[in-house]
Protein backbone atom coordinates (compact mmCIF):
# COMPACT_ATOMS: atom_id res chain seq x y z
CA UNK A 1 0.00 0.00 0.00
CA UNK A 2 2.94 2.10 0.91
CA UNK A 3 4.10 1.89 -2.52
CA UNK A 4 1.22 2.83 -4.25
CA UNK A 5 0.43 5.79 -1.68
CA UNK A 6 3.69 6.86 -3.08
CA UNK A 7 3.23 6.44 -6.75
CA UNK A 8 0.08 8.46 -6.23
CA UNK A 9 1.95 11.69 -4.67
CA UNK A 10 4.04 11.51 -7.16
CA UNK A 11 1.68 11.23 -9.55
CA UNK A 12 -0.58 14.06 -7.97
CA UNK A 13 2.70 16.32 -7.65
CA UNK A 14 3.71 16.02 -11.32
CA UNK A 15 0.09 16.96 -12.31
CA UNK A 16 0.06 20.09 -10.00
CA UNK A 17 3.50 20.78 -11.44
CA UNK A 18 2.11 20.42 -15.08
CA UNK A 19 -0.88 22.53 -14.32
CA UNK A 20 1.40 25.34 -13.34
CA UNK A 21 3.77 25.24 -16.03
CA UNK A 22 0.33 24.99 -18.46
CA UNK A 23 -1.28 28.16 -16.37
CA UNK A 24 2.52 30.12 -17.02
CA UNK A 25 2.37 29.56 -20.71
CA UNK A 26 -1.57 30.46 -20.65
CA UNK A 27 -0.18 33.65 -19.22
CA UNK A 28 2.19 34.40 -21.82
CA UNK A 29 0.29 33.46 -24.53
CA UNK A 30 -2.52 35.44 -23.32
CA UNK A 31 -0.02 38.84 -22.81
CA UNK A 32 1.14 37.73 -26.77
CA UNK A 33 -2.22 37.66 -27.95
CA UNK A 34 -2.94 41.09 -26.36
CA UNK A 35 0.50 42.75 -27.40
CA UNK A 36 -0.34 41.43 -31.13
CA UNK A 37 -4.13 42.50 -31.22
CA UNK A 38 -2.83 45.57 -30.17
CA UNK A 39 -0.67 46.10 -33.18
CA UNK A 40 -3.28 44.85 -35.12
CA UNK A 41 -5.43 47.30 -34.16
CA UNK A 42 -2.86 50.29 -34.65
CA UNK A 43 -2.36 48.94 -38.01
CA UNK A 44 -5.92 48.90 -38.85
CA UNK A 45 -6.13 52.33 -38.22
CA UNK A 46 -3.76 53.59 -39.98
CA UNK A 47 -2.89 51.20 -42.63
CA UNK A 48 -4.21 52.96 -46.19
CA UNK A 49 -4.54 51.25 -49.47
CA UNK A 50 -1.43 51.97 -51.14
CA UNK A 51 0.21 50.48 -48.20
CA UNK A 52 -0.69 46.91 -49.37
CA UNK A 53 -0.48 47.44 -52.99
CA UNK A 54 -3.91 49.09 -53.67
CA UNK A 55 -4.25 52.28 -54.85
CA UNK A 56 -4.97 55.36 -52.62
CA UNK A 57 -7.73 57.90 -53.10
CA UNK A 58 -7.60 61.36 -51.77
CA UNK A 59 -10.58 63.14 -51.07
CA UNK A 60 -11.10 67.23 -51.08
CA UNK A 61 -14.09 69.39 -50.54
CA UNK A 62 -15.29 72.21 -52.31
CA UNK A 63 -17.92 74.41 -51.06
CA UNK A 64 -19.54 76.73 -53.34
CA UNK A 65 -22.43 77.58 -50.81
CA UNK A 66 -23.71 80.70 -50.58
CA UNK A 67 -23.14 81.82 -54.24
CA UNK A 68 -25.87 81.94 -56.57
CA UNK A 69 -27.28 78.83 -58.00
CA UNK A 70 -27.94 80.08 -61.21
CA UNK A 71 -23.98 80.89 -61.93
CA UNK A 72 -21.20 77.88 -62.93
CA UNK A 73 -17.99 77.71 -61.22
CA UNK A 74 -14.33 76.60 -62.59
CA UNK A 75 -12.98 73.73 -61.49
CA UNK A 76 -9.35 72.63 -62.68
CA UNK A 77 -6.44 70.06 -62.38
CA UNK A 78 -3.43 68.52 -63.91
CA UNK A 79 -3.26 64.71 -64.25
CA UNK A 80 -0.28 62.60 -63.57
CA UNK A 81 1.19 60.89 -67.09
CA UNK A 82 1.38 57.41 -68.12
CA UNK A 83 4.14 56.50 -65.73
CA UNK A 84 1.28 57.14 -62.51
CA UNK A 85 -1.14 54.72 -64.18
CA UNK A 86 -5.34 56.16 -65.18
CA UNK A 87 -5.99 58.92 -62.91
CA UNK A 88 -9.57 58.54 -61.15
CA UNK A 89 -11.42 61.24 -60.19
CA UNK A 90 -14.86 61.54 -58.79
CA UNK A 91 -17.49 64.29 -58.06
CA UNK A 92 -19.97 63.27 -55.91
CA UNK A 93 -22.77 64.89 -53.77
CA UNK A 94 -26.21 63.31 -51.82
CA UNK A 95 -29.49 64.37 -53.17
CA UNK A 96 -30.20 66.45 -50.02
CA UNK A 97 -26.90 67.87 -49.10
CA UNK A 98 -26.98 71.42 -48.12
CA UNK A 99 -30.88 71.29 -48.00
CA UNK A 100 -30.65 72.89 -44.29
CA UNK A 101 -29.04 76.44 -46.60
CA UNK A 102 -32.15 76.41 -48.54
CA UNK A 103 -30.20 77.31 -51.70
CA UNK A 104 -33.64 76.85 -53.54
CA UNK A 105 -36.16 78.02 -51.11
CA UNK A 106 -37.21 76.98 -47.78
CA UNK A 107 -38.97 73.61 -47.17
CA UNK A 108 -37.30 71.93 -50.64
CA UNK A 109 -35.50 68.95 -49.20
CA UNK A 110 -34.75 67.39 -52.68
CA UNK A 111 -31.26 69.21 -53.69
CA UNK A 112 -29.57 68.06 -56.63
CA UNK A 113 -27.75 64.60 -56.59
CA UNK A 114 -24.48 63.99 -58.56
CA UNK A 115 -21.97 61.18 -59.65
CA UNK A 116 -19.83 61.51 -62.12
CA UNK A 117 -16.98 59.59 -62.64
CA UNK A 118 -14.15 60.64 -64.63
CA UNK A 119 -10.76 58.20 -65.79
CA UNK A 120 -7.71 59.65 -67.73
CA UNK A 121 -4.08 60.56 -68.08
CA UNK A 122 -1.91 63.55 -68.50
CA UNK A 123 -2.89 66.88 -70.17
CA UNK A 124 -2.56 68.48 -73.93
CA UNK A 125 0.86 69.23 -73.58
CA UNK A 126 1.87 66.51 -72.21
CA UNK A 127 3.35 63.26 -75.00
CA UNK A 128 2.11 60.81 -73.21
CA UNK A 129 -1.14 58.52 -74.61
CA UNK A 130 -3.33 61.46 -73.01
CA UNK A 131 -7.21 61.30 -72.37
CA UNK A 132 -10.11 62.42 -70.25
CA UNK A 133 -13.01 60.23 -70.30
CA UNK A 134 -16.43 60.50 -68.62
CA UNK A 135 -16.67 56.75 -67.14
CA UNK A 136 -20.31 57.55 -65.50
CA UNK A 137 -22.45 60.67 -65.01
CA UNK A 138 -25.86 60.91 -62.88
CA UNK A 139 -27.74 63.60 -62.39
CA UNK A 140 -30.77 64.00 -59.68
CA UNK A 141 -33.10 66.83 -59.20
CA UNK A 142 -31.11 69.83 -61.02
CA UNK A 143 -28.11 69.83 -63.31
CA UNK A 144 -24.97 70.64 -61.30
CA UNK A 145 -22.00 70.20 -64.02
CA UNK A 146 -21.72 71.40 -67.04
CA UNK A 147 -18.13 72.05 -69.61
CA UNK A 148 -16.12 68.69 -68.87
CA UNK A 149 -13.04 69.04 -70.93
CA UNK A 150 -9.66 67.45 -71.17
CA UNK A 151 -8.23 71.15 -71.95
CA UNK A 152 -10.16 73.32 -69.33
CA UNK A 153 -12.65 75.63 -70.93
CA UNK A 154 -11.13 78.88 -70.49
CA UNK A 155 -10.28 82.56 -71.77
CA UNK A 156 -6.54 83.76 -73.75
CA UNK A 157 -5.01 86.35 -72.39
CA UNK A 158 -1.89 88.57 -73.16
CA UNK A 159 0.72 88.40 -70.91
CA UNK A 160 2.82 91.47 -71.49
CA UNK A 161 1.35 92.13 -74.82
CA UNK A 162 4.98 92.42 -76.06
CA UNK A 163 4.80 89.01 -77.85
CA UNK A 164 2.43 87.42 -80.58
CA UNK A 165 -0.05 84.92 -78.46
CA UNK A 166 0.20 81.19 -78.61
CA UNK A 167 -1.08 79.56 -82.18
CA UNK A 168 -2.71 82.66 -82.86
CA UNK A 169 -4.99 82.92 -80.34
CA UNK A 170 -6.92 86.92 -79.40
CA UNK A 171 -7.15 87.91 -76.69
CA UNK A 172 -9.67 87.60 -74.75
CA UNK A 173 -11.31 84.24 -77.13
CA UNK A 174 -12.51 80.96 -75.70
CA UNK A 175 -10.03 78.19 -76.24
CA UNK A 176 -9.27 75.40 -74.17
CA UNK A 177 -5.94 75.09 -71.76
CA UNK A 178 -3.15 73.25 -72.28
CA UNK A 179 -2.05 72.12 -68.60
CA UNK A 180 -5.32 71.62 -66.94
CA UNK A 181 -7.92 69.44 -67.36
CA UNK A 182 -11.77 70.77 -65.80
CA UNK A 183 -15.43 71.19 -65.41
CA UNK A 184 -17.78 74.21 -64.22
CA UNK A 185 -19.71 73.29 -61.26
CA UNK A 186 -23.33 74.83 -60.19
CA UNK A 187 -22.93 77.50 -57.03
CA UNK A 188 -24.84 77.10 -53.97
CA UNK A 189 -23.88 73.72 -53.43
CA UNK A 190 -21.17 71.62 -51.79
CA UNK A 191 -19.19 68.54 -53.47
CA UNK A 192 -17.26 65.96 -52.72
CA UNK A 193 -13.96 65.01 -54.74
CA UNK A 194 -12.63 61.67 -54.60
CA UNK A 195 -9.05 61.32 -57.18
CA UNK A 196 -6.42 59.30 -57.46
CA UNK A 197 -3.53 61.56 -56.91
CA UNK A 198 -2.79 63.62 -53.69
CA UNK A 199 -2.63 67.25 -54.58
CA UNK A 200 -5.90 69.50 -54.77
CA UNK A 201 -7.53 70.17 -57.81
CA UNK A 202 -8.50 73.99 -58.34
CA UNK A 203 -11.23 76.02 -57.82
CA UNK A 204 -13.02 79.67 -57.93
CA UNK A 205 -15.32 81.30 -56.30
CA UNK A 206 -14.80 84.74 -57.20
CA UNK A 207 -16.78 86.45 -60.10
CA UNK A 208 -13.88 87.68 -61.68
CA UNK A 209 -11.47 86.14 -64.01
CA UNK A 210 -8.71 84.07 -61.99
CA UNK A 211 -5.51 83.57 -63.45
CA UNK A 212 -4.46 79.77 -63.91
CA UNK A 213 -1.03 80.23 -65.54
CA UNK A 214 0.80 82.22 -67.81
CA UNK A 215 2.96 80.83 -70.38
CA UNK A 216 6.17 82.63 -71.98
CA UNK A 217 8.51 81.73 -74.51
CA UNK A 218 10.81 83.83 -76.62
CA UNK A 219 8.52 83.35 -79.52
CA UNK A 220 5.05 83.62 -77.76
CA UNK A 221 3.03 84.29 -74.69
CA UNK A 222 -0.10 83.21 -73.15
CA UNK A 223 -2.49 83.69 -70.05
CA UNK A 224 -4.44 81.09 -69.25
CA UNK A 225 -7.46 82.45 -67.23
CA UNK A 226 -11.05 81.00 -65.58
CA UNK A 227 -13.82 82.77 -64.88
CA UNK A 228 -17.83 81.98 -63.40
CA UNK A 229 -20.24 81.60 -66.17
CA UNK A 230 -24.49 82.29 -65.71
CA UNK A 231 -26.55 78.73 -66.68
CA UNK A 232 -28.09 80.72 -69.93
CA UNK A 233 -24.66 81.71 -70.75
CA UNK A 234 -23.28 78.23 -70.32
Amino acid sequence: MMGIEATITKVVDACNKLTETVTNQIGKIEARMDTASSQFTTWRNSVQAKDINGRALYKQEIDLTGLSTDVLYPVWWTMPGNDAGETEITVARYFARDSEKAPFGEGIYHIAGLNLQLEGAGYPWNGDANFLTIKRISQTYRETVRGISFGMICTARAVTGLKPMYLGLVAGQLTTAAQFSGLYLRGGLSYTISKSFDYPVNFSKLDTEVIMKDDVTADWEVRWVVKPYSLAQA
